[in-house]
C-alpha cells in the first residue's frame, strides 16, 4: 500500500507541478526562464524538496517491501518511508491558502500540516484496516479475528485524528473566512460548508462503528454490517478529500 501510495504521489505532485506552473508563469515568457522560478525563489524550493522526498519515498517502500533484504534494512527502509510520508503532510500548507496568511503564518502552516496529517491518518488508517481484514478472509475464511486486534488500536488514531481535524479545521476556517456572512454569499465559504457537512457524515458513521458495530464483532456476521459501515465511512471521507481539492482552487475572497 505504501509502494503504491507514494507512486501515486510522484505522479500526483507532477500533474500539480504542471498545473500550478501554467498558472503561476508569464506566457511571454519563454519555458527556459521557469527555470530561474524553481531555483531562486521560495515556491521553487518547495517544489524541490517535494520531488526529491516523494521519490526517495517510493524507494524507501521499495526496499521496506523487499524479501531479499536483512530484517535490519527493512526495519531502517521502514524508519525513513514512514519520516517521508509524515514530511510529506508539510508540502500543501507552503502551496496553499495557509502560506498566504499575511502576519499569521506562524500558526496556520502548522495547523495545515497537523490538519494533512490527522485526515491521512484517519483516511489512511481505515483503508489499511479494509485492505487487511479483506485479505485474512481470503485466507482464513474469516476477518473477525484481525479485526477485533486491530480496530482498538485505530479507534485510538480516529479519535485523536478527529479532534485535531476540527480543531484545525476550525482555525482555518477562522482565518480564511472574513465573516459568518462569507460562509453562505461566498464561493469559497459554501464550499467550506459542504466540507463541514460531509465531515460530520464521517464522524457520525466513525461513531456508529465504535460505538455500536465493534462490540457485535463476536456475533453471528457481525463483521460484515462493519465492513459495511467502514466502506461507506471511507466513501464519504473521500468525498471529504475531493471538496477539500476543490477548496484549495478557491480564493476566500471570491464572491
Amino acid at each position: 500500500m505504501g509502494l503504491v501510495g507514494s507512486t501515486a504521489l510522484v505522479a500526483g505532485v507532477g500533474f500539480l507541478f504542471w498545473r500550478q506552473l501554467r498558472d503561476f508563469r508569464d506566457p511571454l515568457v519563454p519555458w527556459q526562464e521557469d527555470a530561474s522560478v524553481l531555483l531562486s525563489t521560495d515556491w521553487g524550493l518547495s517544489w524541490r524538496l517535494m520531488a526529491i522526498g516523494a521519490l526517495v519515498t517510493v524507494a524507501a517502500f521499495a526496499c521496506a517491501a523487499s524479501d531479499g533484504r536483512g530484517s535490519e534494512f527493512r526495519r531502517a527502509a521502514w524508519i525513513v518511508a514512514s519520516s517521508l510520508a509524515g514530511l510529506m503532510c508539510a508540502f500543501p500548507a507552503f502551496n496553499g491558502h495557509a502560506a498566504a496568511t499575511e502576519g499569521l503564518r506562524w500558526i496556520s502552516i502548522p495547523a495545515d500540516i497537523v490538519h494533512v496529517l490527522a485526515a491521512g491518518s484517519w483516511i489512511g488508517g481505515l483503508f489499511f484496516v479494509l485492505i487487511a481484514e479483506l485479505r485474512e478472509r481470503r485466507q482464513t475464511g474469516r476477518g473477525n479475528a484481525l479485526l477485533a486486534e486491530v480496530l482498538p488500536l485505530f479507534s485510538q488514531v480516529a479519535l485523536i485524528s478527529g479532534a485535531l481535524l476540527v480543531g484545525t479545521g476550525a482555525l482555518a476556517s477562522w482565518l480564511h473566512v472574513a465573516s459568518l456572512d462569507a460562509m453562505v454569499s461566498t464561493r469559497y465559504g459554501r464550499i467550506l460548508l459542504t466540507k463541514i457537512g460531509l465531515v460530520v457524515i464521517v464522524m457520525i458513521l466513525g461513531a456508529v462503528n465504535w460505538r455500536v458495530l465493534t462490540p457485535k464483532l463476536w456475533g453471528v456476521g457481525g463483521a460484515r454490517p462493519l465492513r459495511r459501515n467502514a466502506i461507506r465511512e471511507l466513501t464519504v471521507a473521500h468525498l471529504v478529500i475531493l471538496v477539500a481539492a476543490m477548496l484549495v482552487r478557491t480564493s476566500p475572497l471570491e464572491g
